[in-house]
């Protein structure tokens, strides 16, 4: 059995949703809303600002950087359509991935100091670039697998540290539209997560980091992104790499109170998925959430009692509207999913797509797509 000091060796990966227009809006929601509650002499419910939001994520990082000499951190920034690396800077991210410099102990003022520059280049680059196309979560999951896959080469002995013999072999049935329109039973759901557990101890036991990847959100979910990300999230779980999911509700009527992708992330690969709200926000409400839900190592979080998903919305959305459904048109080339049958070209891939006379024929054309009906249960 592996000592408690080789087990709690861990990567994080932590994804930061910095998009200048979402943050802008909770900070006049929060402005409003103090105001009509200092009228009434009662205190504030939040929103969380991102000044309070990154003064909680540095507590956190630096308490988990306490918790292992050994330990690693890389920040991902996401601004709109833009996504960066904020720590390590770029002058030393290619040195965390040699085996060395995981023997060091990280520095905690540059980590802050390299955190709220890459911040501020990244914000600047958002509005000056005009990117605020929703939120590029998938690209920076993407960025983030990358890097583990990086580190875990550099500090493993093996060729390739997420390497696994069953990873190797792809079963026929493992995609988005089969997670989408089958359920796991409870049965396989646990057979899943207790050959995921056995693979995490051999890995520890072998001395080998740990790796994890925390998405903290504030903006909507990009219908776009949806196949993007989702391929994130299933090779994730091929890979054995465990997404948390920490979204940032507000309080006005038009923003999202929860992200369905987040959930279905953290349900899929045996993460933890939260969204605190009110005062869990402020105050040092939110560092007391990172600080008791996703601080803990994987090796021990299934002796405690962490929040638990009691139902996960698996329905596919409508990469137009967003909207949840139970039937809907699925291009043939992209497998982008549609309310309505799309008119001329599918709004992803551009493909042409047929009319319901031609479709009969099912013949396709060199540019041509058809779309089919496809049911989708939950």
């Amino acid at each position: 059995m592996a000592s408690p000091s080789v087990q709690d060796r861990s990567l994080l990966i932590l994804i930061i949703d910095l998009t200048p227009k979402t943050w802008g809006q909770r900070n006049r929601a929060r402005l409003e809303s103090d105001k009509n509650r200092a009228e009434h002499k009662k205190g504030s419910v939040g929103p969380a600002t991102l000044e309070e939001t990154l003064n909680a994520l540095l507590s956190f990082l630096i308490a988990f950087s306490s918790c292992h000499r050994d330990n690693t951190v890389i920040v991902i920034g996401v601004a709109g359509g833009e996504v960066s690396v904020l720590h390590p800077r770029k002058d030393r991210l290619d040195g965390i991935m040699g085996v060395s410099s995981l023997d060091k102990s990280m520095d905690l003022v540059e980590m802050r100091e390299g955190i709220m520059l890459g911040v501020a280049e990244l914000v600047s680059r958002c509005v000056k670039n005009h990117s605020n196309r929703g939120n590029a979560i998938a690209a920076a999951t993407s960025l983030g697998l990358c890097l583990i896959n990086r580190v875990m080469k550099s500090s493993s002995r093996e060729s390739n540290g997420l390497e696994e013999n069953s990873l190797l072999h792809r079963k026929e049935d493992d995609g988005i539209l089969s997670m989408i329109s089958n359920k796991l039973n409870k049965e396989g759901e646990g057979a899943t997560k207790h050959a995921t557990e056995q693979r995490l101890a051999q890995r520890r036991a072998r001395g080998m980091l740990s790796p994890r990847m925390l998405i903290v959100q504030a903006s909507e979910d990009c219908t776009l992104d949806y196949n993007a990300f989702m391929n994130c999230v299933f090779a994730a779980n091929k890979s054995d790499v465990i997404i948390d999911g920490c979204f940032i509700s507000s309080i006005t009527k038009d923003c999202p109170k929860t992200s369905t992708f987040l959930e279905q992330a953290s349900d899929r690969t045996g993460g933890v998925f939260s969204k605190p709200v009110g005062r869990a926000q402020i105050d040092g409400g939110l560092t007391g959430v990172l600080m008791t839900v996703f601080l803990p190592p994987l090796g021990i979080r299934k002796d405690l009692n962490l929040p638990k998903a009691n139902k996960v919305d698996f329905r596919a959305r409508c990469f137009e509207t967003g909207e949840s459904l139970d039937m809907g048109m699925v291009c043939n080339l992209c497998l982008s999913i549609f309310k309505e049958e799309p008119k001329g070209n599918c709004l992803t891939c551009g493909a042409k797509v047929l009319t319901r006379n031609n479709a009969k024929n099912r013949k396709l054309d060199d540019n041509g797509s058809l779309s089919k009906r496809a049911r989708i249960d939950e």
